[in-house]
């Protein structure tokens, strides 16, 4: 028997008893009726009242079935990969109509929340795309790859073309002071450090390092052989097992951990606001150097404001989170 049967049957037995007990009183009444007595016996009564006031109790004091309460589902995530007239880009459409909130995380360090979406790929590769969809009673997710055949290409006009010469082209820092600095803000109210003139040939292991874009996308680092261990504003080596000591140091004083950050190729995409070199350890002049932090690790892509660009000068801000970084390079 489940416990709201109980209850119904507990119930139904005390409205019997009472029925029974009232009976009981009116027999007793009538009893006495009949053999001319004007005196009801006190103890009688009362027990008869007795039983009456306590299945009275019962009933009011009983638990009721409460009904059941139906909670919400969360909403199913579901979502269309579909094609489009660009091989490097794709339309995303969610199925989920039930939710309040979609949170697409697009595998490519893109997100959205919309729930229908162009995505750009311009590398080839398999992506993982996933969307979250919120609802009521709570939330789920679904995954599902996409394969990009080939890399996008990219007309050889504005940037692009200053960038690379629609071929190949070699970058390196200006020789001369001030070819990088660090400030509190992009306009370099105040400079906290900048290289001086001096500093071409004392980090010449840093002035020397060549970077090279090709129209077809690919970014390579050339090092020649060597590269600088920088340090903090303590002057504590960052990071502090990157090399025995700060300064010039050979490859082979290079930690293993940290090889992504020495000669590499990778790939590159400029707009024209931004320069973005993809790949881990990709990089510009200064390793430690990333979007919101200064790091101590191999990025898997650093973003720079392009703040000038021409055929012969090209000036990059980054914003590091407690200030900014200014580099300028020159061709080769």
């Amino acid at each position: 028997m489940v416990k709201g049967q109980f209850f119904s049957l507990s119930i139904y037995n005390s409205k019997i008893m009472i029925l029974n007990s009232i009976r009981m009183l009116i027999q007793i009444c009538a009893n006495q009726i009949s053999t001319n007595s004007n005196r009801i016996s006190p103890l009688r009564y009362l027990f008869v009242l007795s039983l009456i006031t306590y299945h009275l109790s019962l009933i009011s004091c009983s638990p009721q079935e409460v009904d059941k309460i139906t909670l919400p589902v969360p909403p199913t995530a579901s979502f269309d990969v579909q094609t489009t007239s660009n091989p490097n880009k794709i339309k995303l459409v969610s199925n989920a109509p039930d939710a309040f909130l979609l949170k697409w995380d697009l595998g490519n360090g893109v997100s959205s929340d919309s729930s229908s979406l162009i995505a750009s790929f311009p590398f080839k590769g398999t992506y993982n795309v996933t969307l979250t969809a919120f609802g009521k009673g709570g939330s789920s997710s679904v995954s599902k790859s996409v394969v990009i055949a080939q890399d996008e290409p990219t007309p050889c006009t504005g940037n692009v073309q200053l960038l690379t010469g629609c071929s190949s082209k070699t970058w390196k820092l200006i020789p001369q002071a001030n070819a990088f600095q660090v400030g509190p803000d992009a306009a370099f109210s105040q400079v906290w450090y900048a290289n001086s003139a001096t500093d071409v040939v004392g980090r010449a292991c840093q002035f020397n390092d060549e970077y090279t874009f090709t129209s077809a996308g690919v970014f390579t680092y050339d090092n020649k052989g060597d590269f600088w261990a920088d340090t903090d504003g303590s002057g504590n080596l960052t990071p502090s097992d990157i090399a025995p000591k700060s300064g010039c140091q050979p490859n082979s004083a290079l930690n293993a951990k940290y090889k992504d950050w020495g000669s590499n190729t990778n790939k590159f995409t400029v707009t024209s606001t931004d320069l973005t070199v993809v790949g881990s350890g990709a990089f510009i002049c200064l390793y430690k150097v990333a979007n919101g932090a200064e790091v101590t690790s191999p990025q898997a892509s650093v973003k720079y404001t392009i703040k000038e660009l021409s055929a012969n000068k090209m000036v990059l801000l980054i914003n590091y989170g407690g200030g900014f970084w200014q580099f300028t390079l020159v061709p080769k």
